[in-house]
């Protein structure tokens, strides 16, 4: 054993202490016990243990109001809590698991069942610990790579567009500053993921119409690298209320992806407006199509023949229509194309013109 754990025991019967002590402290765990529930909840204030064994019947205070205790503590609400009892029903097994116990080891207990339930518990405790602080390193990873992205990024847009004031537009600025934009729309992506949480995103009354042939004009650069046509109608004019950054993740990976499974001299066809009495917006591209029996909504999903960007698009996409109440209804054929069709309804307000 690499690390020497602290178990903690706390049971009202010294019997059943001193029976637990000897099993644990045969394999080399450090053992604290107690009799007093409200004894143990101090005790564990300055000195955490990695596992705890509660008993349910005790006089003063019971295991389960113990373990309710316990875990209003911060440092201690992820500590795995085993009950121990002779109570071999049911519903106490039932009302343990609820308040928060990890296991439950009916008495007279049996010594390889107590180390085998203790080991598997540590063993589970230390890999949870071990991912959130690989989530941990992972998200300042993140934060840096953004910030090292976003520099250059900026500089090399600003170049290229001094350059084609200066040279007139040629095919390898046209590429590199369609590559700069798909690279903005990663960083957007990343960003987000990484603010979502922390971040109050306000909501503001936003005309589609506008926004839309903003969004189609920032991708009309990357499609026409591809010889793709983005064509663009309207029914009428309406406005929604949400956030304009996440509605804007919402379009801008729709139409990256709906440039990325098209194929050369093809095009996409987006259109707003009245659609079955429900306000919509719609993409369609006449591409490839989507591989049968997959989920697109799911982290890093990719199409087989295209490993371009994260694979997360989509899912922030669904997560955010998901927050909003937004229906999306996507169809597909296979080398024929796929639409995207959003129901913003529920968001919406026709503008009188």
């Amino acid at each position: 054993m690499d690390k020497k754990y602290t178990i903690l025991i706390i049971d009202d019967q010294p019997e059943n202490l001193h029976y637990l002590r000897r099993i644990l402290i045969q394999e080399g765990y450090d053992i604290k016990a107690t009799s007093d529930g409200y004894m143990a909840i101090e005790a564990t204030k300055w000195n955490i243990p990695d596992l705890i064994l509660l008993d349910i019947k005790m006089p003063i205070i019971d295991g389960f109001s113990v373990c309710k205790l316990l875990k209003k503590n911060q440092l201690l609400e992820e500590i795995p809590v085993i009950f121990i009892s002779a109570l071999d029903n049911m519903e106490y097994k039932i009302h343990a698991f609820e308040e928060g116990g990890v296991d439950y080891i009916t008495k007279p207990f049996e010594p390889k069942e107590v180390l085998a339930r203790v080991k598997t518990q540590l063993q589970i405790h230390q890999n949870k610990l071990m991912i959130k602080k690989l989530l941990q390193h992972q998200d300042i990873f993140i934060k840096k790579i953004m910030h090292e992205i976003n520099t250059p990024l900026s500089i090399i847009s600003l170049n290229s567009d001094a350059l084609e004031r200066v040279l007139g537009e040629r095919d390898e600025l046209n590429a590199i500053k369609a590559s700069t934009k798909t690279l903005s729309s990663i960083y957007s992506d990343l960003s987000y993921l990484v603010k979502k949480e922390s971040r109050h995103y306000e909501t503001k009354e936003i005309f589609v119409l506008p926004f839309l042939a903003s969004r189609i004009s920032f991708f009309n650069e990357i499609a026409r690298i591809k010889n793709v046509h983005i064509n663009f109608e309207y029914s009428n004019e309406f406005t929604i209320i949400i956030n304009e950054y996440e509605l804007e993740r919402i379009i801008d990976n729709t139409l990256s992806n709906a440039i990325k499974y098209s194929k050369p001299n093809q095009s996409i066809d987006v259109f707003m407006g009245d659609y079955e009495q429900k306000q919509i917006i719609k993409i369609q591209d006449h591409g490839m199509g989507i591989e049968e029996g997959v989920d697109i909504f799911m982290p890093f999903y990719q199409q087989s023949i295209a490993n371009i960007g994260l694979g997360l698009g989509l899912t922030i996409v669904k997560e955010i229509c998901n927050k909003y109440a937004i229906t999306i209804d996507v169809s597909s054929q296979k080398n024929n194309g796929t639409t995207f069709l959003y129901d913003v309804s529920v968001l919406s307000q026709k503008v009188n013109n």
